[in-house]
């Protein structure tokens, strides 16, 4: 069952990102710069693919009536991706002070029509 092997992984991952964002927050310091923040917003983006891949697959599993699709596999990577870009990108924007309502809704719009247009690719 390949499927639990690629869940285990993610699970994994889960443990493994939040160790290591733990880690960053608690041992480096802002004056640092790019290298903190850098590091700090590449383990968040990780451990966000991860955890909405992991619940995006029991999601879509649990509405398929307990059915394990192998193309949820697919979808809920692609899905969890692009949920951990918007968040990361809006904490990203947030630090830089330069998140207003109309940007984060602007990024919404353009994740929506990024993932409707790689739907109808597939």
């Amino acid at each position: 069952m390949a499927w639990r092997k690629y869940i285990n992984g993610m699970a994994f991952g889960v443990l493994a990102l939040s160790l290591v964002l733990v880690l960053i927050v608690n041992f480096t310091t802002p004056e640092m710069g790019a290298v903190s923040y850098g590091s700090f917003f590449i383990s968040l983006f990780l451990l966000l693919v991860c955890v909405a891949t992991i619940v995006g697959f029991y999601g879509r599993r649990r509405m398929s009536n307990n059915e394990v699709l192998y193309k949820n596999l697919k979808s809920a990577f692609r899905q969890g991706t692009l949920v951990a870009l918007y968040f990361t990108v809006l904490l990203i924007l947030r630090a830089a002070d330069l998140l207003n309502w109309w940007d984060a809704a602007l990024l919404a719009m353009s994740i929506i029509s990024f993932d409707m247009f790689f739907k109808e690719k597939v």
